[in-house]
C-alpha cells in the first residue's frame, strides 16, 4: 500500500512540474486623433470660426501672426507605423512534447519555436496652416501630406 501511495505521489508531482502558460491581457488604447487629412479636406472650410476649427481639429501646435496682423494656426503631425510578418515553425517533438515531464524525459524544450520576420516602417507627415481674417474667421488654409 505504501508503494502505491509513493508511486501515485511521484507521478502527481512529476506531471505537474510544467510551468503555467503566461496570461496575456490586451488593454485597449483609446486614440483620439483629431488631425487627419480626411477631416481637413472634408470639414475645414473658408468662413469657419476659430471655435469651429478647434472643435474639428483641436488645439494648434503653433500660433503666430502674419505681416498683416492676422492669426495663423499651424498643425503639424508626424507618425510612423511598423508592420511585420512572421513565419514560425516547430518540430513535432518540440511542439507536442515540450511541457514538464515530457520535456525532461525526451529532451524537448518549452521555447523551441524558430521564427523569421520582416519589418516595414512607414512614416507620415501632415502639416495644416490656417489663416484667419480680422473677424476671426478662416480666410485661407493649406495642407501638405507626405508618406515615406
Amino acid at each position: 500500500m505504501k508503494n502505491i501511495i509513493f508511486i501515485v505521489s511521484f507521478i502527481f508531482i512529476v506531471f505537474n512540474c510544467a510551468p503555467p502558460d503566461p496570461i496575456i491581457i490586451e488593454v485597449p488604447v483609446e486614440k483620439k486623433d483629431k488631425l487627419t487629412l480626411g477631416k481637413v479636406q472634408s470639414q475645414i472650410k473658408k468662413g469657419m470660426s476659430q471655435a469651429e476649427v478647434l472643435e474639428v481639429l483641436g488645439s494648434p501646435n503653433i500660433l503666430t501672426k502674419n505681416s498683416s496682423g492676422n492669426e495663423v494656426w499651424t498643425y503639424d503631425k508626424i507618425s510612423s507605423s511598423q508592420s511585420s510578418s512572421n513565419n514560425a515553425s516547430a518540430t513535432y517533438g518540440q511542439a507536442q512534447l515540450g511541457k514538464g515531464f515530457w520535456a525532461f524525459l525526451f529532451g524537448g524544450t518549452t521555447n523551441s519555436v524558430q521564427s523569421s520576420s520582416n519589418r516595414d516602417v512607414e512614416s507620415k507627415s501632415l502639416t495644416v496652416i490656417i489663416t484667419y481674417n480680422n473677424d476671426k474667421l478662416v480666410s485661407d488654409f493649406t495642407y501638405q501630406s507626405l508618406k515615406y
